[in-house]
Protein backbone atom coordinates (compact mmCIF):
# COMPACT_ATOMS: atom_id res chain seq x y z
CA UNK A 1 0.00 0.00 0.00
CA UNK A 2 1.25 3.80 -0.68
CA UNK A 3 0.19 6.31 2.07
CA UNK A 4 0.80 9.77 0.72
CA UNK A 5 0.04 13.43 1.63
CA UNK A 6 -2.05 15.53 -0.94
CA UNK A 7 -2.02 20.02 -0.44
CA UNK A 8 -3.11 22.44 -2.31
CA UNK A 9 -2.37 26.29 -2.43
CA UNK A 10 -4.89 28.76 -2.85
CA UNK A 11 -5.93 32.30 -2.02
CA UNK A 12 -9.95 32.65 -0.83
CA UNK A 13 -12.56 35.59 -0.23
CA UNK A 14 -13.65 35.47 3.16
CA UNK A 15 -16.68 36.53 2.08
CA UNK A 16 -17.29 34.17 -0.75
CA UNK A 17 -15.16 30.75 -0.03
CA UNK A 18 -16.72 28.03 -2.30
CA UNK A 19 -17.48 24.70 -1.60
CA UNK A 20 -15.86 22.42 1.11
CA UNK A 21 -15.25 19.24 1.73
CA UNK A 22 -17.60 17.44 -0.52
CA UNK A 23 -20.74 16.57 1.74
CA UNK A 24 -18.97 16.14 4.54
CA UNK A 25 -18.54 20.37 5.87
CA UNK A 26 -19.53 23.29 4.76
CA UNK A 27 -18.96 26.86 5.60
CA UNK A 28 -21.28 28.73 8.01
CA UNK A 29 -23.21 31.37 6.00
CA UNK A 30 -20.68 34.32 5.87
CA UNK A 31 -22.02 38.34 7.26
CA UNK A 32 -22.65 40.56 4.95
CA UNK A 33 -18.97 42.67 4.99
CA UNK A 34 -18.80 46.03 5.58
CA UNK A 35 -15.89 46.90 3.64
CA UNK A 36 -13.91 44.45 1.14
CA UNK A 37 -11.35 42.20 2.94
CA UNK A 38 -8.33 41.44 2.34
CA UNK A 39 -8.04 37.19 0.59
CA UNK A 40 -6.81 34.61 2.91
CA UNK A 41 -3.92 32.60 1.60
CA UNK A 42 -5.20 28.83 2.29
CA UNK A 43 -2.78 25.63 2.23
CA UNK A 44 -4.76 22.22 2.63
CA UNK A 45 -3.11 18.98 3.58
CA UNK A 46 -4.56 15.81 3.23
CA UNK A 47 -3.46 12.11 3.26
CA UNK A 48 -4.64 9.00 1.77
CA UNK A 49 -3.70 4.92 1.76
CA UNK A 50 -3.79 3.00 -1.72
CA UNK A 51 -2.76 0.12 -3.90
CA UNK A 52 -2.38 1.95 -6.85
CA UNK A 53 -2.48 5.13 -9.25
CA UNK A 54 -6.34 4.55 -9.23
CA UNK A 55 -7.11 5.16 -5.93
CA UNK A 56 -10.05 3.02 -6.27
CA UNK A 57 -9.57 1.86 -2.50
CA UNK A 58 -8.65 4.97 -0.97
CA UNK A 59 -9.26 5.66 2.67
CA UNK A 60 -8.86 9.31 2.77
CA UNK A 61 -8.04 11.89 5.74
CA UNK A 62 -4.46 12.52 6.92
CA UNK A 63 -4.66 9.18 10.07
CA UNK A 64 -5.16 6.77 7.40
CA UNK A 65 -1.54 8.19 5.83
CA UNK A 66 0.05 7.39 9.17
CA UNK A 67 0.78 11.64 9.47
CA UNK A 68 -0.37 11.92 13.42
CA UNK A 69 -1.87 15.27 13.81
CA UNK A 70 0.33 16.16 16.77
CA UNK A 71 3.80 15.16 14.91
CA UNK A 72 2.37 17.12 11.38
CA UNK A 73 1.57 20.31 13.46
CA UNK A 74 4.57 20.37 15.26
CA UNK A 75 6.81 19.91 12.09
CA UNK A 76 5.21 22.66 10.10
CA UNK A 77 4.51 25.43 13.32
CA UNK A 78 7.99 24.42 15.61
CA UNK A 79 8.94 25.95 18.73
CA UNK A 80 5.48 27.96 18.40
CA UNK A 81 2.99 28.68 21.10
CA UNK A 82 -0.51 27.86 19.72
CA UNK A 83 -4.15 28.26 21.43
CA UNK A 84 -6.13 25.23 20.92
CA UNK A 85 -10.00 25.96 20.81
CA UNK A 86 -12.49 23.47 21.04
CA UNK A 87 -16.75 24.08 20.21
CA UNK A 88 -19.57 21.80 20.98
CA UNK A 89 -17.22 19.43 22.78
CA UNK A 90 -18.57 17.02 25.32
CA UNK A 91 -18.09 17.53 28.85
CA UNK A 92 -15.58 14.60 29.57
CA UNK A 93 -13.42 15.70 26.48
CA UNK A 94 -12.09 18.93 28.50
CA UNK A 95 -8.29 18.72 29.17
CA UNK A 96 -6.25 19.06 32.23
CA UNK A 97 -5.56 23.22 32.26
CA UNK A 98 -8.33 24.31 29.47
CA UNK A 99 -9.02 27.83 30.03
CA UNK A 100 -12.27 29.98 29.15
CA UNK A 101 -14.54 26.93 29.70
CA UNK A 102 -18.39 27.42 28.90
CA UNK A 103 -20.88 25.08 29.10
CA UNK A 104 -24.30 24.99 27.08
CA UNK A 105 -26.98 22.73 25.79
CA UNK A 106 -27.72 22.17 22.02
CA UNK A 107 -28.19 20.05 19.58
CA UNK A 108 -25.66 17.11 18.40
CA UNK A 109 -26.53 15.89 14.81
CA UNK A 110 -29.47 13.90 14.57
CA UNK A 111 -30.12 14.24 17.85
CA UNK A 112 -33.72 15.61 18.98
CA UNK A 113 -32.92 16.48 22.50
CA UNK A 114 -30.40 18.76 23.38
CA UNK A 115 -27.04 17.84 25.27
CA UNK A 116 -24.55 19.56 27.64
CA UNK A 117 -21.71 20.76 25.64
CA UNK A 118 -18.73 22.73 26.02
CA UNK A 119 -16.72 25.09 24.16
CA UNK A 120 -12.76 25.90 25.92
CA UNK A 121 -9.11 26.77 24.85
CA UNK A 122 -6.01 25.90 25.73
CA UNK A 123 -2.25 27.07 24.72
CA UNK A 124 -0.12 24.09 23.77
CA UNK A 125 3.37 24.39 23.22
CA UNK A 126 5.70 20.76 21.46
CA UNK A 127 4.24 17.53 20.49
CA UNK A 128 3.30 16.45 24.14
CA UNK A 129 0.91 18.97 24.33
CA UNK A 130 -0.53 19.19 21.09
CA UNK A 131 -1.43 15.30 21.73
CA UNK A 132 -3.30 16.23 25.51
CA UNK A 133 -5.68 18.61 23.54
CA UNK A 134 -6.16 16.58 20.18
CA UNK A 135 -6.95 13.26 21.62
CA UNK A 136 -7.54 10.47 18.95
CA UNK A 137 -6.82 11.39 15.19
CA UNK A 138 -9.72 10.16 13.76
CA UNK A 139 -11.89 11.79 16.09
CA UNK A 140 -9.90 14.78 17.52
CA UNK A 141 -11.44 16.99 20.41
CA UNK A 142 -10.42 20.37 18.79
CA UNK A 143 -11.23 22.26 15.94
CA UNK A 144 -8.22 24.01 15.57
CA UNK A 145 -5.01 26.36 16.72
CA UNK A 146 -4.30 30.00 16.26
CA UNK A 147 -0.28 31.41 16.42
CA UNK A 148 -1.01 34.20 17.99
CA UNK A 149 1.16 37.47 16.72
CA UNK A 150 3.71 38.05 19.40
CA UNK A 151 2.02 41.88 20.49
CA UNK A 152 -1.20 39.88 20.65
CA UNK A 153 -1.07 40.75 23.87
CA UNK A 154 -4.79 40.52 24.44
CA UNK A 155 -5.43 36.95 25.17
CA UNK A 156 -9.21 37.47 25.48
CA UNK A 157 -9.98 39.73 22.45
CA UNK A 158 -8.77 36.25 20.82
CA UNK A 159 -10.51 34.15 22.19
CA UNK A 160 -13.55 36.27 21.15
CA UNK A 161 -12.63 36.86 17.56
CA UNK A 162 -12.10 32.53 18.07
CA UNK A 163 -15.93 32.62 18.85
CA UNK A 164 -17.09 34.49 15.70
CA UNK A 165 -15.15 31.81 14.15
CA UNK A 166 -16.74 28.66 15.65
CA UNK A 167 -19.68 29.78 17.71
CA UNK A 168 -22.03 29.43 15.40
CA UNK A 169 -21.78 26.21 13.96
CA UNK A 170 -24.37 23.97 13.42
CA UNK A 171 -24.10 20.56 13.73
CA UNK A 172 -26.55 19.53 10.92
CA UNK A 173 -25.53 17.11 8.17
CA UNK A 174 -23.02 18.28 6.61
CA UNK A 175 -22.30 20.67 9.53
CA UNK A 176 -21.05 24.11 9.62
CA UNK A 177 -18.26 24.43 12.08
CA UNK A 178 -16.52 27.33 10.56
CA UNK A 179 -17.43 31.13 9.57
CA UNK A 180 -14.95 32.21 7.09
CA UNK A 181 -15.55 35.69 7.49
CA UNK A 182 -13.98 35.83 10.70
CA UNK A 183 -10.85 34.96 9.31
CA UNK A 184 -9.53 38.16 8.65
CA UNK A 185 -10.43 40.09 11.59
CA UNK A 186 -8.99 36.88 13.77
CA UNK A 187 -5.67 36.71 11.26
CA UNK A 188 -4.85 40.70 12.50
CA UNK A 189 -4.33 39.08 15.96
CA UNK A 190 -2.81 35.55 14.83
CA UNK A 191 -0.14 35.26 12.22
CA UNK A 192 -2.07 31.39 11.23
CA UNK A 193 -5.37 30.24 11.88
CA UNK A 194 -5.32 26.01 11.67
CA UNK A 195 -8.47 24.39 11.37
CA UNK A 196 -9.07 21.16 11.45
CA UNK A 197 -11.43 20.06 8.24
CA UNK A 198 -13.55 17.28 7.43
CA UNK A 199 -11.82 14.71 4.39
CA UNK A 200 -13.55 11.18 3.27
CA UNK A 201 -12.30 9.37 6.22
CA UNK A 202 -10.70 11.47 8.81
CA UNK A 203 -9.70 15.04 9.46
CA UNK A 204 -7.77 17.70 6.96
CA UNK A 205 -5.67 20.69 7.82
CA UNK A 206 -6.57 23.73 6.44
CA UNK A 207 -4.04 26.42 7.18
CA UNK A 208 -4.95 29.82 6.56
CA UNK A 209 -3.15 33.20 6.68
CA UNK A 210 -2.89 36.55 5.38
CA UNK A 211 0.75 35.95 4.11
CA UNK A 212 2.70 33.26 2.96
CA UNK A 213 4.40 31.25 5.79
CA UNK A 214 6.47 28.26 3.81
CA UNK A 215 4.55 25.60 4.60
CA UNK A 216 4.48 23.46 1.76
CA UNK A 217 8.14 23.66 2.17
CA UNK A 218 7.79 22.40 5.65
CA UNK A 219 5.59 19.84 4.56
CA UNK A 220 7.58 18.38 1.79
CA UNK A 221 10.89 17.76 4.31
CA UNK A 222 7.91 16.39 6.51
CA UNK A 223 6.81 13.53 3.97
CA UNK A 224 10.82 12.97 2.93
CA UNK A 225 11.87 12.25 6.62
CA UNK A 226 8.57 9.96 6.99
CA UNK A 227 8.85 8.21 3.63
CA UNK A 228 5.90 9.74 2.52
CA UNK A 229 4.69 10.67 -1.19
CA UNK A 230 3.80 14.31 -1.65
CA UNK A 231 1.56 14.94 -4.11
CA UNK A 232 0.20 18.83 -5.19
CA UNK A 233 -3.47 18.92 -6.40
CA UNK A 234 -4.83 21.88 -8.21
CA UNK A 235 -7.64 22.28 -5.84
CA UNK A 236 -8.01 20.94 -2.39
CA UNK A 237 -7.85 17.21 -1.98
CA UNK A 238 -11.09 17.31 0.08
CA UNK A 239 -12.94 18.41 -3.10
CA UNK A 240 -10.51 16.49 -5.89
CA UNK A 241 -9.75 13.10 -7.08
CA UNK A 242 -6.47 11.42 -6.13
CA UNK A 243 -5.98 8.94 -9.14
CA UNK A 244 -6.14 12.52 -11.48
CA UNK A 245 -3.68 14.32 -9.08
CA UNK A 246 -1.79 11.05 -9.00
CA UNK A 247 -1.47 10.83 -13.23
CA UNK A 248 -0.10 14.83 -13.09
CA UNK A 249 2.41 13.61 -10.23
CA UNK A 250 3.38 10.85 -12.29
CA UNK A 251 3.89 12.72 -15.64
CA UNK A 252 5.83 15.45 -13.51
CA UNK A 253 8.11 13.00 -11.90
CA UNK A 254 8.91 11.41 -15.04
CA UNK A 255 10.29 14.34 -16.61
CA UNK A 256 12.00 15.95 -13.69
CA UNK A 257 13.42 12.72 -12.39
CA UNK A 258 15.46 9.55 -12.64
CA UNK A 259 13.72 7.06 -10.88
CA UNK A 260 10.55 5.08 -10.84
CA UNK A 261 7.63 6.65 -9.95
CA UNK A 262 6.55 5.00 -6.28
CA UNK A 263 3.08 4.43 -6.83
CA UNK A 264 2.03 1.10 -8.78
CA UNK A 265 0.17 1.27 -12.43
CA UNK A 266 -3.42 0.17 -11.97
CA UNK A 267 -4.36 -3.18 -13.67
CA UNK A 268 -6.77 -1.30 -15.65
CA UNK A 269 -7.77 2.53 -16.34
CA UNK A 270 -8.54 4.91 -13.83
CA UNK A 271 -12.01 5.62 -13.31
CA UNK A 272 -11.72 8.67 -15.12
CA UNK A 273 -9.96 7.78 -18.25
CA UNK A 274 -12.68 5.32 -19.77
CA UNK A 275 -14.68 8.77 -20.58
CA UNK A 276 -12.01 10.67 -22.62
CA UNK A 277 -11.17 7.49 -24.28
CA UNK A 278 -14.13 6.59 -25.28
CA UNK A 279 -15.16 10.55 -26.43
CA UNK A 280 -11.19 10.06 -28.16
CA UNK A 281 -12.62 6.77 -30.02
CA UNK A 282 -15.78 7.66 -31.19
CA UNK A 283 -14.10 11.14 -33.10
CA UNK A 284 -11.81 8.84 -34.24
CA UNK A 285 -14.70 7.07 -35.88
CA UNK A 286 -16.40 9.40 -36.91
CA UNK A 287 -13.69 11.14 -38.89
CA UNK A 288 -13.03 7.97 -40.75
CA UNK A 289 -16.46 7.05 -41.66
CA UNK A 290 -17.00 10.67 -42.54
CA UNK A 291 -13.37 10.55 -44.84
CA UNK A 292 -15.08 7.28 -46.81
CA UNK A 293 -18.19 8.97 -47.13
CA UNK A 294 -16.44 11.80 -49.13
CA UNK A 295 -14.17 9.37 -50.48
CA UNK A 296 -17.06 7.63 -52.27
CA UNK A 297 -19.16 10.51 -53.20
CA UNK A 298 -15.86 10.97 -55.46
CA UNK A 299 -15.94 7.50 -56.64
CA UNK A 300 -12.52 6.58 -54.96
CA UNK A 301 -11.73 3.52 -53.62
CA UNK A 302 -12.49 3.12 -50.14
CA UNK A 303 -11.45 -0.44 -49.57
CA UNK A 304 -9.26 -1.40 -46.24
CA UNK A 305 -6.15 0.42 -45.57
CA UNK A 306 -4.42 -2.71 -46.09
CA UNK A 307 -4.52 -3.00 -49.35
CA UNK A 308 -3.19 0.32 -49.95
CA UNK A 309 0.06 -1.27 -50.51
CA UNK A 310 -0.34 -2.58 -53.61
CA UNK A 311 -1.05 1.63 -55.47
CA UNK A 312 -3.83 2.11 -58.17
CA UNK A 313 -3.88 -0.03 -61.37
Amino acid sequence: MVMAIGYSVDDIDPYDPGRLCRGRERWIEPFEADEPAPRVQRVVISGAVFSDDSASDARRGLPHAKADLAHLIAALFPRRTLLAFAEDGHPADIPEGAEDVEMYEGHRAGGRGEELMVRWSRKVDGIRELREVIGHDDEARVLGFAWMLPDADDEDEVRQRVFLLTGMSSLDSPPARFQPAALPELLELARAVILLHRDKHGPALGIYSLEPLGIVEKLENYCAKEGLLAVPFAIPPMLARWDRALAEARQHWIATRDDEFPVPVAPEQSRWEPRWARRRNDRHAMSAEAEQAAAAARGEDVGDDDDDEGGEE
